[in-house]
């Protein structure tokens, strides 16, 4: 990729001239003529080399006559007649033919169920650019151009083209040439045809920087259902334009073909299955498509390591119709949606956590690129804010179109517009991979003349990075009993930063990140629940379910499932806590609340999160507890295990009286458990937790056969004792293993 592009500083393209013969539909074949116009940027050049792969060259004409060349299938080298003159216009046109090939899972030219049309991009060629693929050009992002098409077809097929229609020729029969132009310089890779028997629906649409064409088009049974789930297009726009600025070209066009969609410069390359699909799937992938018209199109990475640059902001553009179509509360969803995916999925898809940039080849098409692109997008509008984010998105464009960047060139640009300092923020979110999270370890508030002064320490935990973050701007919602409510914006830093803040109240509860400012390593969620009104138990994206037990009053839950690593600050009994992650449970819980938790393990394979500490064995499996972040855990009093197996590695815990606090699973180490049972007598067991032995004391003796039993988490019956009129009962424990028994 190097070399083409290093093509670009001794030529300019300035204008292919495409005619396409397609009417060899069974041969899959074409026979070309491109006209490439050009012009020298050094002096002293005696030849120019195209990118052209697979087809055959007929012959190079220039302006007076052959001109001599070499063709190896992938690189066509012309013998110019003079040196050209810097700056001077020069012509040259390829002849060709063959049968334009394709990439082995996606892209290339097709002949496909009676469609003719190219997708510029080869998802697992590197580099990915496949405007070689039909025509001799400099494929890289850098090189820009503008595009006349002619395309010959029969077959009851036609041009839908890019740009502008500029005429047509009848050639007798069902044989024409179309021909459109597109005077917008644009990269080769959003460079197309699209060749069937499409109908056509155009329209205007109305934006706030005037009147935009729009065209969709598909095979004539297709029309009206495309047109149904295009119904929200309009708004789309909208959307885009508010976030990004005016839209840069003509025409928005949408053409239905069989593989996928591609930015095509004002004909969108869109799968002909997705107007069957839901309305929804619909405008996320409509609105990706158009948000590379500003991104990927109008300003292009300058390579293909740095492909978040387009396809992050082009998902994000969804979200950002979303919040427009359907408010803020619809969009934190998607952006929820989206960060459980990638945290759950994406180091497994790309063989670990990935930097954004540069991203290794294999995966430039990958899960991180996409929608870990996307979360960091929206992460970077929590850094600047939404009105700084608006304009800084809006005026790089403007400073940057036409152009290509790496993530330097727009880090500088957006500093420049905004006036911050974003290096904290590319060096943590696009150089460095995984993610990171701040928690609020503990708090204290102390009365003043008029308000509270409220001291916080804010902890920092680490999700596949060793890099601590900076300069992290956060969301802090301090609440009071009442549920009154004060914010702030506070900034974090390292691995404990201590804040104060002022509050006209005071708070007794602190909540970080409430309204989904920014994308980190947790899930959270917050339920009222009001006494007589059903509720779903099972709490979305937390791996937690809740159950009340008792209830005065509404009673706000919030639960953050933290993925990170428990602090080792292990209590009594206990040998092991979760390193990969734990919960916070906090809430306004009116005197009387009696609520119970049930927390699920996974740990059969790897990756899962339990699936470290189970080890094969859950045996000594517990639910530890702590009231804040500086107290070491311990071994929660009230809780029942449900395994099935000690060693499928899956089941749950129950906390049937849940606290305030931190919970995580953990392994007890020689803790034994014993519930108390009501009977003709009371009695006590003790010590607990224990190692070597128990003891059970009656309140006072029993007359006849006393029966004790032992029961491990899975209900099994590991141990029992029979004593006759006994007061007290020593039981020896020492051949049990670890763990938890009733």
């Amino acid at each position: 990729i190097d070399d083409i592009i290093a093509r670009s500083d001794t030529f300019d393209i300035l204008h292919y001239d495409i005619s396409l013969d397609v009417t060899d539909y069974t041969g899959q074949a074409i026979t070309a003529a491109t006209t490439i116009t050009y012009a020298a940027r050094m002096a002293g050049q005696t030849g120019i080399r195209f990118d052209l792969a697979a087809l055959t060259v007929d012959s190079v004409i220039g302006a007076n006559g052959p001109l001599a060349f070499t063709h190896d299938g992938q690189f066509l080298d012309v013998q110019l007649e003079d040196e050209p003159m810097v700056g001077a216009e020069q012509q040259l046109t390829v002849h060709y033919h063959g049968q334009p090939i394709g990439d082995p899972s996606w892209g290339g030219f097709y002949f496909a169920s009676n469609y003719i049309y190219n997708l510029g991009i080869g998802l697992t060629t590197v580099p990915p650019n496949f405007g070689k693929v039909w025509y001799p050009c400099f494929d890289s992002f850098m090189e820009r151009a503008a595009y006349t098409f002619h395309v010959k077809s029969a077959g009851g097929r036609w041009l839908l083209g890019q740009g502008d229609f500029i005429g047509e020729v009848q050639l007798g029969g069902d044989t024409v040439i179309r021909s459109y132009d597109l005077p917008h310089a644009i990269p080769t890779h959003v460079s197309a045809i699209a060749v069937a028997n499409y109908a056509e629906n155009n329209f205007t649409h109305t934006g706030a920087y005037g009147d935009i064409p729009v065209s969709l088009r598909a095979k004539p049974t297709q029309l009206s259902a495309m047109v149904g789930k295009f119904a929200d297009l309009g708004a789309c726009i909208d959307a885009l334009e508010h976030w990004y600025g005016p839209y840069p070209y003509g025409r928005i066009g949408y053409v239905l073909t069989t593989d996928g969609a591609l930015e095509i410069v004002t004909n969108i390359a869109y799968p002909d299955f997705m107007p069957g699909q839901p309305v929804g799937q619909n405008r996320d992938l409509y609105a990706h498509e158009l948000g590379h018209h500003w991104w990927g199109d109008k300003v292009t990475p300058r390579v293909h390591n740095h492909m978040w640059l387009k396809e992050g902001p082009a998902e994000y553009s969804g979200h950002l119709f979303e919040e427009w179509l359907n408010g803020r509360a619809a969009m934190v969803n998607m952006v929820k949606d989206n960060l459980l995916d990638i945290l759950t999925t994406a180091h497994g898809d790309d063989d670990g956590f990935q930097a954004l940039s540069p991203m290794p080849d294999e995966h430039i098409y990958g899960t991180h690129t996409y929608y870990k692109g996307a979360a960091v997008v929206h992460n970077l509008r929590g850094y600047l804010g939404d009105t700084l984010f608006r304009e800084a998105m809006r005026e790089s464009q403007v400073r940057l179109a036409d152009t290509v960047i790496t993530p330097e060139m727009w880090r500088d640009t957006m500093e420049l517009i905004t006036g911050r300092d974003l290096h904290p923020f590319f060096d943590d979110w696009v150089f460095s991979p995984g993610y990171s999270v701040f928690e609020v370890r503990s708090f204290t508030a102390q009365e003043g003349d008029v308000n509270w002064l409220v001291d916080l320490r804010i902890g920092q935990k680490l999700y596949g990075t060793s890099g601590l973050h900076g300069e992290t701007p956060l969301d802090l919602t301090l609440i009071g009993a009442d549920g009154q409510t004060h914010e702030a914006l506070i900034t974090a830093s390292g691995l404990l930063t201590e804040v104060s803040v002022v509050c006209p109240f005071e708070p007794v509860m602190a909540v970080l990140n409430r309204y989904q400012r920014l994308n980190q390593a947790r899930m959270d969620h917050e339920i009222t629940v009001v006494p007589g009104v059903a509720f779903s138990s099972s709490l979305p994206r937390v791996e937690f379910r809740l159950y009340a037990t008792a209830l005065t009053d509404s009673t706000l839950v919030r639960v953050d499932h933290i993925w990170s690593g428990a602090d080792e600050d292990l209590g009594w009994s206990i040998a092991q806590v979760s390193g990969t992650h734990y919960w916070n449970v906090d809430g306004l819980w009116p005197e009387g609340t009696v609520l119970r938790g049930r927390f699920m393990y996974l740990g059969s394979t790897p990756g899962q999160f339990d699936q470290a500490l189970i080890n094969g064995d859950e045996t000594g499996m517990v639910m530890v507890w702590r009231p804040n972040a500086d107290t070491p855990w311990q071994i929660h009093p009230d809780q029942a295990l449900t395994a099935g197996s000690t060693t499928n590695g899956t089941g749950w815990i129950d906390v049937n009286t849940l606290y305030k606090g931190q919970y995580a699973f953990a392994k007890a180490s020689g803790f034994i458990g014993v519930e108390e049972e009501t009977g003709a007598a009371a009695f006590a067991v003790f010590p607990v937790p224990a190692d070597e032995a128990i003891t059970v004391r009656m309140s006072q003796p029993m007359n006849g056969a006393l029966q004790l039993k032992v029961l491990d988490a899975q209900g099994r019956l590991v141990m029992q004792a029979v004593r006759q009129s006994a007061a007290e009962l020593r039981i020896d424990t020492r051949g049990l293993a670890p763990g938890a028994y009733a």
